[in-house]
């Protein structure tokens, strides 16, 4: 079982890493098709995705050997995991309540009409839970570094928020093997995340200034805790607390309480 939880995740970063580290010689072997080139990469990554799949729910999961599972363990599984999914939840559009209140027939009135109106004013509408219109917007970058919301934290805040989400499961279940499996997305936002800032460094599938990677950092919160951001570590933490959809970051937290609610019965 150990090996299924080990070499899936070698091949699956390992071909990531060498087909993109080595992609214009590929292209080159392949008599410069790019198309070419794309269809080796997904074929491997799809066989390394299904090679996960299959390792975990048919060899790692409840493999032993089994160990037990402290109530310090699920705390420090949701803190993980809490983090994890609020981090993830970003990537949604913002999450608001169906039922609001708005100005009666589209009108917004001035403050004083408003206020001897009072409630007559006003109508309660439904809307989508989620805010597609507010998508459709770009952030207000107010930063003098042009940072905003989870950049702050690190150049590739998914990978970390993916790695948080499996080293919090690693805490949590008793099977040794599924822990290792849980620690494959970790593994990926460091090796990963360390090969593509190589690349975009070189101008290779993006760019990295040294402007740009001087405030920010690859692990969470290092160029942060380190002051390197234009507004100090306690001012950058206090501007991402700003920017964040915390409305999803809630709805993250609640799903981490429910995972940790259950294994804790």
């Amino acid at each position: 079982a150990l090996r299924w939880a080990v070499l899936p995740w070698s091949f699956f970063i390992g071909e990531n890493v060498l087909l993109s580290h080595n992609r214009a010689s590929i292209i080159a072997l392949c008599g410069g098709d790019e198309q070419s080139y794309h269809a080796l990469y997904n074929a491997l990554s799809t066989a390394a995705c299904a090679s996960l799949g299959f390792g975990y729910f048919f060899r790692v999961a409840g493999a032993p050997p089994l160990r037990h599972v402290s109530v310090a363990a699920v705390g420090g599984s949701f803190v993980l995991q809490a983090v994890g999914l609020a981090g993830l939840f970003q990537a949604l559009p913002r999450v608001q309540l169906p039922l609001a209140s708005e100005p009666a027939h589209g009108e917004r009135a001035e403050p004083a009409a408003a206020s001897e109106a009072g409630a007559a004013a006003r109508q309660w509408v439904i809307r989508c839970p989620m805010d597609f219109k507010g998508e459709s917007a770009s952030p207000a970058v107010t930063s003098p570094d042009g940072l905003h919301g989870l950049h702050r934290v690190s150049r590739h805040p998914m990978l970390w928020s993916l790695a948080a989400v499996g080293l919090g499961g690693a805490l949590a279940v008793p099977s040794a093997p599924q822990a290792v499996w849980l620690l494959g997305p970790a593994a990926m936002a460091l090796l990963g995340g360390a090969h593509i800032d190589y690349r975009h460094r070189r101008g290779e599938g993006g760019t990295l200034s040294a402007e740009t990677e001087r405030v920010t950092s690859l692990l969470p919160f290092a160029a942060m805790a380190a002051g390197a951001q234009a507004e100090g570590a306690l001012g950058s933490l206090q501007a991402l607390a700003r920017e964040l959809k915390v409305e999803n970051a809630v709805l993250g937290v609640l799903l981490a309480a429910r995972w940790a609610v259950t294994r804790g019965r």
